[in-house]
C-alpha cells in the first residue's frame, strides 16, 4: 500500500512541535484522533475542509495552552484557544 493510499495530519503539540502524521489507514481512527490529543476529542471545523482535533476536556483538565494551534483557528475568525495536543486534518480523512 502506497503513501497515497494513507491519510495524513499535522501533529501540533502545545509545546510548539508541529509534525506530520501518516496513519495506518486512508481513514483516521478514532483512536489515532485520540491518542494525539490524549484524550476524548472534539472537532473545531474549520474552512477548506480542515478540522482540528482537540481534546475535549482540555480546558477542564488544565492542559497547557497550544499557541500554535490557537493562532490557526484565529486566523479563521475563531475567538477561543486552544489547549493540549492537536490534530489538524483534512475533512476527507474522516469518516
Amino acid at each position: 500500500m502506497g503513501m497515497k493510499n494513507k491519510a495524513t495530519g499535522t501533529h501540533i503539540t502545545s509545546s510548539g512541535e508541529v509534525k506530520e502524521m501518516i496513519f495506518s489507514k486512508k481513514m483516521v481512527t478514532l483512536k489515532e484522533m485520540q491518542e494525539c490529543v490524549g484524550g476524548y476529542i472534539e472537532f473545531v471545523w474549520l474552512k477548506d475542509n480542515k478540522i482540528l482535533v482537540v481534546n475535549e476536556d482540555g480546558k477542564i483538565q488544565g492542559l497547557p495552552d497550544n499557541p500554535i494551534a490557537t493562532q490557526i483557528i484565529r486566523e479563521q475568525g475563531i475567538s477561543d484557544h486552544i489547549v493540549g495536543n492537536a490534530l489538524l486534518i483534512d475533512l476527507k480523512y474522516v469518516d
